[in-house]
């Protein structure tokens, strides 16, 4: 077999390979059988056996004896929780989203952006619980869906932005009204008062208010988001929560540079310091 042919074959096995957590994913706690998998992926059963047996070993997907279906594995949840604290963001912002849930009642979220998606790093529930797009800590929405994506989008280079938009322009029938000027409008309002608003558009009787993290010299990373009923997002409660919002938020950006410029000075020293 040529080079090429054994590349675009690896190529095509990642991608299937990544195409089954995701499903996996969707799917949940109930599983899939093999022959579901196969058969929501158009792929041939000794495929279909061959990459999830391949994901098995190495963790990423379990067996259920009984049933004999497939759901991700504890693995995938390990490297999971590595990739949030990465960067000190969830560790950093934590106590944050503790204090903003107390404080207001509502549930509380950290998203960052994955790609063309945003991610829920981390949540907080109030004693007000309501469900959200994300459903869960690394569920994932489009980017440009709900408040907090928007709020992080707000502040990307332009570029980067309008591809970001333009990619995902498909996905956002799915979520009623929404479409690429919407966002854009929202983008463009967003950056004057530096919070993003839903009174309800997304889902009704939802409502939600995000605030981005911006780091000094760096572009939006992540936002917090205020999950709520819409008959607890008064007018008079708008300029409350964003303010609450922007101070947690501010403390976030003042901790987050100095860990990055402890990183960046413990590397050097590193590379300078004689050696033994």
């Amino acid at each position: 077999m040529a080079k090429e042919e054994i590349a675009v074959t690896g190529t095509q096995l990642l991608d299937r390979s990544v195409a089954i957590l995701k499903l996996l994913g969707e799917i949940g706690q109930t599983g899939a059988s093999m022959a579901a998998i196969g058969e929501a992926m158009s792929l041939k059963q000794p495929t279909v056996h061959r990459i999830v047996t391949a994901l098995e070993r190495h963790g990423l997907v379990d067996r259920e004896r009984e049933t004999k279906r497939y759901r991700l594995g504890l693995a995938l949840f390990a490297m999971g929780a590595a990739a949030a604290d990465g960067t000190g963001l969830r560790q950093v912002s934590r106590p944050a989203l503790m204090r903003l849930a107390a404080i207001t009642g509502d549930s509380v979220f950290l998203m960052a952006r994955a790609g063309f998606n945003t991610v829920c790093v981390d949540r907080q529930q109030g004693s007000y619980i309501i469900d959200s797009l994300t459903g869960h800590i690394g569920g994932q929405i489009p980017m440009g869906v709900g408040p907090a994506s928007q709020a992080i989008l707000a502040f990307l280079p332009e570029a980067e932005a309008n591809v970001i938009l333009s990619t995902n322009a498909p996905l956002y029938r799915s979520f009623g009204s929404l479409t690429v000027q919407k966002i854009r409008n929202n983008l463009a309002t967003l950056k004057e008062r530096r919070y993003a608003l839903d009174e309800g558009e997304l889902v009704a009787g939802i409502s939600a208010i995000a605030v981005p993290i911006l780091p000094p010299g760096r572009d939006a990373i992540a936002a917090i988001a205020i999950n709520l009923t819409s008959a607890r997002m008064t007018r008079e409660r708008i300029p409350e929560l964003a303010d609450l919002l922007a101070k947690e938020v501010r403390e976030i950006e003042a901790k987050l540079n100095p860990l990055e410029e402890q990183r960046l000075g413990t590397a050097a020293a590193a590379m300078v310091a004689p050696r033994r």
